[in-house]
């Protein structure tokens, strides 16, 4: 852990969090125990946890995972039911949270067994979202694996390059920035030309894409955004500012190009009021509001990835912000 990480931002994560693991979502900052726990949340709480240095929520967050993937599940959701936890065994678990249960433990180095189930699973996997939270994992390994090759060749291969439009999809939804910053971090520590090339000119479509003027501006889960169509403004979430500090820290560290640093700096900003409505979204136990909206201007509910989001930033640029 870092000494410049300022630990007193983990109290709204900490409130959150049960002797099972994190609440999915909240009423303003009340947890709502109706929509139970996710998967995804405990995975990426999992790495926050670790970067803090709290290894009684680390403790928490692998204990939920361990107990979610195994020859009996993989189960995405679970709900209370008389003092224990349950799944939904109805709901089917998506590529993206096996994608993120996998990057967060490789990253550690946790449960080989539990990585080994999930990889024969992904070679036919089709989110590229999943096949970049692979990526993030994989490179925390030594030798790169013939898979890693496989889905670092699918997602280069699927970026397209056009007059308006250079992107991996014909559209834009949520989490964008993760795939460049999955293929920028590949591309540096693989010493991948292509990997690096389309992570480029990815980023660089994304931020003049994703900006309103010179304020930064993620898609809006309205509508999102499709090719050819009207790119919608609102509402705006945590996760998409999130990744974008975390591609562009990868991005600096790549380069050593301060640009990247600086954009990684003004991306943070949109947590601190320089977003479209003016709004900060960050209040003093380290939650984050759920949206920069347009009726209200910010959605006052606090649900775990909007929290998780933005401390995933926070240990990206810690020591950059502190300093």
């Amino acid at each position: 852990m870092s000494k410049t990480i300022k630990t007193e931002w983990l109290e709204r994560l900490s409130e959150m969090t049960t002797k099972w693991g994190i609440y999915q979502h909240s009423t303003y900052d009340k947890v709502n125990p109706k929509f139970g726990y996710a998967l995804d949340d405990q995975a990426r709480a999992f790495l926050v946890a670790r970067c803090f240095g709290e290894k009684k929520l680390s403790k928490i967050y692998l204990d939920f995972i361990k107990r979610a993937v195994s020859k009996n599940g993989p189960w995405q959701f679970y709900y209370d039911k008389k003092g224990e936890i349950v799944p939904d065994k109805k709901i089917i678990c998506s590529e993206d949270a096996l994608g993120m249960v996998a990057w967060s433990l490789m990253e550690t180095k946790k449960e080989k067994k539990i990585i080994d189930l999930i990889l024969k699973k992904a070679e036919n996997w089709r989110s590229p979202r999943a096949m970049a939270y692979l990526l993030l994992g994989f490179v925390a390994e030594k030798k790169e694996s013939e898979l890693e090759k496989k889905l670092t060749k699918k997602l280069t291969e699927a970026f397209k390059k056009e007059a308006s439009w250079s992107w991996f999809e014909d559209y834009l939804t949520y989490a964008n920035a993760l795939l460049p910053w999955a293929l920028w971090r590949q591309g540096r520590i693989r010493k991948d030309e292509e990997s690096l090339r389309v992570a480029k000119e990815a980023t660089n479509f994304l931020l003049e894409t994703c900006q309103d003027g010179k304020i930064p501006m993620s898609i809006g889960s309205n509508g999102w955004y499709l090719k050819g169509g009207i790119k919608n403004k609102y509402d705006q979430q945590s996760v998409d500012a999130g990744y974008m500090v975390c591609c562009l820290k990868e991005a600096y560290l790549a380069t050593n190009n301060i640009y990247y640093l600086q954009e990684a700096g003004r991306w943070w900003s949109w947590y601190w009021g320089n977003n479209t409505q003016g709004v900060v979204m960050i209040d003093k136990k380290g939650g984050c509001f759920d949206a920069v909206s347009e009726k209200d201007k910010v959605n006052l509910n606090q649900g775990a990835e909007s929290t998780i989001s933005f401390l995933m930033a926070y240990c990206c640029l810690a020591d950059t912000i502190n300093n």
